[in-house]
């Protein structure tokens, strides 16, 4: 073997070497948690009534619209990371969040999701525009959010509100920010669910 040979050998083993320790890891993915459905619920009618439910559209800030989760490291620095991304859509994901939550605070079966500003036949319809929806790991998270409940009928009622939300993190990993976020997406649904009982109620 000459010199060439072994020259050439050793640097594609080189080569190889460094490629496998640059490799990089697997992202972890990441999803929001809706409430779970109570099994006493019939989650059929309430108070006598059927009651339909369009959520959407549902819209985020451009810095967060993304498939990496983003955290805040100071007052005017936000970090996307690589290797820990969201396992679909994170505005579909608060979108989906939202309705399942409406539909077990109602209760009803009758909520549908969709992008779409042309009102459907439906006794709601919900929009929600969030703002600012992060934090710090190991430390509170955010969510500042505008939203909108139209009630169909003769006077069309129309409400909209602002909600101002903060949650502490359970830890310093991504699973308790998500965790923290999925919390706050259930004070916010809360709070539009209480503004369509209010509208039943009138």
């Amino acid at each position: 073997m000459n010199n060439q040979t072994i020259l050439s050998a050793s640097l594609i083993s080189l080569t190889l070497f460094f490629a496998g320790c640059g490799s990089s890891p697997n992202a972890k993915l990441y999803i929001l948690d809706a409430m779970h459905r109570d099994n006493s619920l019939t989650a059929t009618t309430l108070e006598g009534r059927s009651v339909a439910i369009k959520v959407g559209p549902v819209s985020i800030a451009d810095s967060l619209d993304q498939s990496q989760i983003v955290t805040r490291t100071g007052p005017n620095m936000l970090v996307a990371d690589e290797f820990n991304r969201w396992g679909g859509d994170f505005r579909s994901d608060i979108q989906r969040v939202i309705g399942e939550n409406i539909s077990v605070l109602l209760p009803t079966d009758q909520v549908f999701l969709s992008q779409e500003i042309v009102l459907l036949p439906v006794d709601f319809q919900v929009l929600v525009n969030i703002r600012e929806f992060d934090g710090a790991l190991g430390g509170v998270v955010t969510l500042n959010a505008d939203w909108t409940v139209a009630a169909k009928g003769e006077d069309k009622t129309v409400i909209t509100k602002k909600t101002f939300f903060q949650e502490n993190t359970d830890g310093a990993d991504y699973q308790a920010y998500v965790a923290a976020q999925s919390r706050l997406l259930k004070k916010l649904s809360q709070e539009i669910t209480d503004e369509i009982r209010n509208q039943l109620l009138k």
